[in-house]
C-alpha cells in the first residue's frame, strides 16, 4: 500500500504529464511550428552527411551540440540560474536518449543513402504511441490511430524502390535503432517537460550529448578539431537552427501537443528528406515512395481531426 507521502508524490508526477489546453488558433499555430522542424530535419541530413565525411560522427555532435547548448545558455542564462533539481535530473535523462539517437543516426549515415535515412528515422511515428501506452499508459484515440496506420503505411512504400526490393545493411541497422531512440526523446519529453522550465530542460539535454562525444572522441579516434571553414559554417548553421532552435520549439510545444499527435506531423520529416534528396543530391523517388508521400499526408490530416 502506498504511503499518503508516496501518494502525493504519485499524484503531482502524473499531473506533470498532462498535456495543457490550447485554443484552436494556438493549436493550429503550433502545428506550423512542427511542421516547420519537420522541414529543417529532413533537409539537414544532406548536410550532415556531408560534415561527417570531413570530422567523423562524434567529432560533429560534440562541437554542434556544444554550440546549440552554449547558444541558448547565454541568451537565458538568467532563467538557467533558477534551474531546478527535477529539471536538471529531467534534462539529463531526455539528453541520454537523444544521445543514443544521434549517435546512431549520424554513424548509420556513412552508410546509407539520405533518402532512406529519412524515410527509415521515420519508422519513429508508429512506435511512439505503442511507447506512450507502455510507459504513460496513454491511449491514443480512434483517429489518431487510423492516422498513425496510413503514416505507418506511407513510410513503408517510401522504404521501396519500383522493384519492391529493399536492401538493408549496417547504415539501416543503425539508423533503425535511432529511430526507437528518437520515438523514446517523444515520449520522454511528454512526460517531463509538461511543468517544467522547456528552456533550461533544452539546454540540459542538448549540453549531455555534446559532453557525451566528447568522451567519445578518442576512443572511436577521431580529430578533435577539424581546421576547415567547410566544417565550422555547417556545424554552427547546425548547433543553432537544427539543435538549439527545433528542440527549443519541441519542448515547448508539446507541453500542449501530445506526443501521439506530434508523431503524426513529425512524419513529415521522411518527405522532406525524399523531397531534398531529390533535388540536392539526385535521389530518385518510386513510384511507392510517392504513394507513400500521400499516405503520410492523409494520416496526419486524419490524426489532426481527433
Amino acid at each position: 500500500m502506498l504511503t499518503e507521502k508516496a501518494m502525493k508524490t504519485e499524484t503531482q508526477e502524473t499531473a506533470t504529464t498532462a498535456v495543457r489546453k490550447a485554443s484552436p488558433a494556438h493549436t493550429l499555430r503550433y502545428d506550423a511550428l512542427l511542421v516547420f522542424i519537420t522541414m529543417i530535419w529532413g533537409s539537414t541530413f544532406l548536410v550532415v552527411k556531408y560534415v561527417v565525411r570531413l570530422s567523423g560522427p562524434f567529432t560533429y555532435l560534440a562541437f554542434a551540440y556544444g554550440i546549440g547548448a552554449l547558444t541558448l545558455a547565454l541568451i537565458f542564462r538568467k532563467r538557467l540560474a533558477r534551474i531546478t533539481r527535477a529539471e536538471l535530473r529531467n534534462g539529463l535523462i531526455i539528453g541520454l536518449v537523444l544521445f543514443t539517437g544521434y549517435a546512431l543516426q549520424t554513424t548509420g549515415l556513412q552508410f546509407t543513402t539520405v533518402s532512406k535515412a529519412g524515410f527509415i528515422t521515420g519508422l519513429n511515428v508508429p512506435l511512439i504511441p505503442v511507447f506512450m501506452f507502455l510507459l504513460l499508459r496513454h491511449k491514443a484515440s480512434r483517429k489518431a490511430v487510423l492516422g498513425i496506420l496510413f503514416s505507418f503505411l506511407g513510410l513503408f512504400l517510401l522504404s521501396f524502390n519500383n522493384q519492391l526490393t529493399l536492401s538493408i545493411g549496417i547504415g539501416e541497422v543503425l539508423i533503425l535503432g535511432a529511430a526507437i531512440a528518437f520515438a523514446l526523446h517523444i515520449v520522454a519529453i511528454s512526460r517531463f517537460s509538461p511543468g517544467a522550465d522547456a528552456t533550461n530542460l533544452v539546454i540540459i539535454q542538448i549540453g549531455l550529448p555534446s559532453l557525451l562525444s566528447f568522451i567519445a572522441i578518442p576512443i572511436a579516434h577521431q580529430p578533435f578539431f577539424v581546421p576547415s571553414w567547410s566544417f565550422w559554417l555547417p556545424v554552427v548553421l547546425m548547433g543553432t537552427i537544427d539543435v538549439a532552435f527545433t528542440l527549443l520549439v519541441m519542448n515547448r510545444v508539446q507541453q500542449f501537443i501530445g506526443g501521439t499527435k506530434a508523431a503524426l506531423i513529425y512524419a513529415l520529416e521522411p518527405v522532406w528528406a525524399a523531397l531534398a534528396g531529390l533535388l540536392l543530391a539526385g535521389d530518385v523517388l518510386s513510384v511507392p515512395a510517392w504513394i507513400g508521400c500521400a499516405c503520410i499526408l492523409t494520416g496526419m490530416i486524419i490524426g489532426r481531426l481527433s
